[in-house]
């Protein structure tokens, strides 16, 4: 071999062995981050494994307490009130976090509970208007026939009207008793566009002149809602729209009235939401950008659990996010005490109904992320072991030839030496 052959197949081999340190030292690397990443996983997993979620009292099994994952829904509605509390849930500001049906009614309402009850009822596939539920505990209107019914309702009205003039110092004598005559009549809105009555737009008047609300106390308020109801229960008559029959149902499919249902705690329930309301405001969720702007009491959020950028999930119906609201503090929740007749503030810790449990399913999704994850990093690894053995056996077998090649370079350099000298 040439001298000049020879240098340029040593400066060759001598790149080679380069690069394949290089390429070496960058699978090192490789395996660290690996190493790097397993770590990270673990520790993931660790903390996955005490992942918790919080849980409500919704019954018992015999002497087996019943508990189901916490969300708006369970925690507000009418069953857990029946069974166990009525919580209402408040931002910071205390306004009370309500549906959009609970909002729209309390909406139409303009304050009048009665009004409120009937919105609540409104349903655009009924026949006739009626109420979801009332206060009104009557079956009997002025035009039945069954003359002995009548007059014992009528005594009823007399003695709730009586009641609630008497706590607003109002003195009408016995004039208001004459019931059987247009003394005391109902008045009802008629709809322009279908010819039916508008709920909860009526009012009862004396002598023609409306009944207005007078009072200044919660007391008052409730008897003179009560006397409103069963007035209008029993002196609204004629037909809705269709032709129906007009009713004050309890139930608008069965047509069932009050006395025919017990609605007691539902009227209770809504009445605290109410009274909630009209103390220290209220907010919903909407999906309906333009209904959020124009209106302090709507936030705009995501329908559901979807995403949308930066756009916020609604509590009332993604639970994780009602989860993280809780614990957070943004949402606060508050039970209603029939000792202090008032909404308490209570915390997830301190409720004896609310507990914080493991996430088993969380934790199952952790162990099969878990296994996936370092299966993969364990094929790389694996991957990476082959590369270094195959670059360790082409190291190898540079430096053999290059140990080889540099000596005859050697013995070249030194017979060239011998002979010049």
């Amino acid at each position: 071999m040439g001298m000049a052959a020879s240098q340029a197949r040593l400066l060759s081999i001598t790149a080679r062995l380069t690069d394949n340190e290089n390429t070496g030292q960058a699978i090192s690397y490789s395996k660290q981050r690996l190493a790097d990443q397993t770590q990270q996983i673990t520790n993931a997993y660790n903390e996955a494994l005490n992942t918790t979620k919080l849980t409500v009292l919704t019954g018992f099994n015999g002497a087996d307490a019943n508990y189901t994952d916490i969300s708006y829904n369970l925690m507000t509605n009418l069953q857990m009130a029946e069974s166990s509390k009525q919580y209402v849930v408040t931002d910071t500001k205390g306004r009370v976090l309500v549906t959009n049906d609970i909002a729209n009614a309390y909406d139409k309402s303009r304050g009048n509970y009665n009004a409120f009850l009937a919105a609540l009822g409104q349903k655009s596939d009924s026949l006739a208007p009626g109420y979801a539920y009332s206060q009104a505990d009557i079956t009997v209107q002025v035009n039945s026939d069954d003359m002995q019914a009548k007059a014992k309702v009528q005594e009823q009205i007399h003695e709730a009207w009586d009641k609630y003039f008497e706590a607003v110092g109002i003195n009408v004598g016995d004039e208001e008793h004459e019931t059987s005559t247009p003394t005391i009549s109902w008045t009802e809105t008629i709809n322009p566009v279908t010819g039916g009555y508008t709920i909860g737009e009526g009012y009862v008047s004396f002598d023609g002149v409306p009944i207005n609300y007078e009072g200044t106390s919660k007391e008052a308020r409730d008897l003179y809602d009560y006397a409103m109801a069963i007035t209008e229960a029993y002196l609204r008559v004629g037909t809705g729209n269709n032709g129906v029959p007009y009713r004050t149902p309890y139930d608008m499919n069965s047509f069932k009235s009050a006395a025919e249902l017990d609605n007691t705690s539902a009227l209770k329930y809504y009445r605290n939401i109410f009274d909630k309301m009209q103390s220290c405001g209220y907010f919903t969720y909407t999906n309906e950008p333009g209904k959020a702007a124009n209106d302090d009491h709507y936030i705009y959020a995501s329908e559901g659990t979807g995403t949308a950028g930066n756009v916020q999930k609604s509590p009332l119906k993604d639970n994780q996010t009602f989860e993280a609201a809780l614990r957070d503090g943004t949402l606060r929740l508050e039970y209603y005490s029939t000792k202090e007749r008032g909404f308490k503030a209570t915390t997830i810790s301190e409720d004896n109904c609310i507990q914080e449990v493991k996430d088993e399913r969380a934790i199952a999704r952790a162990e099969s992320k878990y296994t996936q994850d370092m299966a993969d990093l364990e094929n790389k690894d694996n991957k990476l072991d082959l590369e270094l053995k195959k670059l360790d056996t082409e190291h190898n077998a540079l430096q053999t030839e290059y140990e080889s090649v540099k000596s005859v370079v050697d013995k070249n350099v030194e017979a060239s030496f011998k002979i010049f000298s």
